[in-house]
């Protein structure tokens, strides 16, 4: 049967906007024709989250026509003065290749994170995610910049967990004491809500029912001095650091390859996933317009998402098929409509979902 998880804040909850930080946060994200969700999932992490900075890569092709250069290009110009998303900054990227999340990833460390290592520009170079000569090189002096970055998506939340109210109070306790590293994220995958069509309600509002227990697939979070390399969209190479985890503090990640943690640690830091969206939204990203990975998960014969038992028969992640939830969890809504009060109409009865 259906469990709740609901997140009512308290008083103490509230901590989060008086605890200060001798370090810096940001995200480093790819973006693919994803301006439908972006305002909820920037207010989510730099309005409810405090997180420092966000760096955004426009994989979308842009509109010739319109002489802007790339589709977020009006946006940014226009976001300068505001109080919150001038704090993001935005680079076209339409790069249709394979490699492209890497290269956003790698791209975004060297240009934005603090005290990057020499070793790190090199190694980068010489692959071709980075070029030392080129008229956008970093403007930032070495020291300047950000401690930590974290590379996620925007259908992806960073949620705090337990006694935890921000991302920062997790690094500080499971990241920040050591020397270099990164530290993992598992995700948590939210299902359809049995939602079949895109309504313009907040995501964490629409699907609010998740699988039981979290996925073994991470996300990291890195700390620019140690940065060696992007290992892939799920992992990077720290120069002398451990991945770490947070199934205990000091806890270090086994897998060799860095992209999963089977232990499954839910007491910190969880990573929300809100990868499918309604049954339309999503055969749209995997059939039509397609992911910055690609056209993985849809079947060109049907047209089609794959189904979960074509994905066991050709041996592709269970989580690339669509499922509904079983566990009602609104702790992410509940995040950004108390910390961010603008989001609290969509709890007016008004506000009905027919989708």
């Amino acid at each position: 049967g259906e469990r709740n998880e609901t997140v009512v804040l308290s008083s103490e909850k509230q901590q989060w906007r008086r605890d200060t930080y001798n370090f810096t946060v940001g995200i480093c994200a790819i973006v693919k024709d994803g301006e439908a969700y972006m305002t909820e999932w920037l207010d989510y992490h730099l309005g409810a989250m405090g997180v420092d900075a966000i760096y955004i890569y426009d994989n979308s092709f842009g509109d010739p026509s319109l002489e802007l250069g790339h589709d977020l290009q009006a946006w940014h110009r226009n976001t300068r003065s505001h109080p919150l998303y001038s704090k993001v900054e935005v680079m076209h990227m339409p790069e249709m290749s394979t490699g492209r999340q890497k290269m956003a990833y790698t791209d975004c460390v060297l240009r934005y994170g603090k005290n990057v290592q020499q070793l790190a520009f090199d190694v980068a170079e010489k692959v071709g995610y980075w070029n030392s000569s080129s008229t956008s090189p970093r403007i930032l002096d070495a020291n300047d910049g950000i401690d930590y970055l974290a590379m996620i998506d925007i259908d992806e939340f960073l949620v705090p967990r337990g006694n935890y109210t921000s991302v920062h109070g997790v690094i500080k306790d499971y990241l920040d004491p050591y020397v270099g590293g990164s530290l993992t994220v598992n995700w948590m995958l939210f299902g359809s809500s049995n939602k079949t069509l895109y309504s313009p309600i907040p995501v964490t509002k629409r699907f609010q029912y998740r699988d039981e227990m979290p996925n073994g697939v991470v996300k990291s979070i890195t700390q620019a001095s140690d940065f060696g390399n992007v290992a892939g969209p799920h992992a990077t190479n720290t120069v002398y650091g451990y991945r770490r985890t947070t199934l205990y503090r000091g806890a270090i990640l086994e897998n060799e390859k860095g992209t999963a943690d089977p232990s499954l640690p839910t007491g910190a830091l969880l990573l929300y996933h809100y990868r499918y969206t309604s049954h339309k939204e999503y055969h749209y990203k995997k059939c039509i317009r397609m992911e910055t990975d690609g056209a993985k998960g849809c079947d060109y014969r049907t047209g089609r998402v794959i189904t979960a038992e074509e994905l066991e028969r050709k041996g592709m992640p269970d989580h690339i098929a669509i499922r509904t939830g079983s566990v009602f969890d609104d702790s992410a809504w509940q995040l950004l409509s108390e910390r961010v009060p603008k989001y609290r109409i969509y709890d007016d009865e008004a506000w009905v979902d027919y989708s």
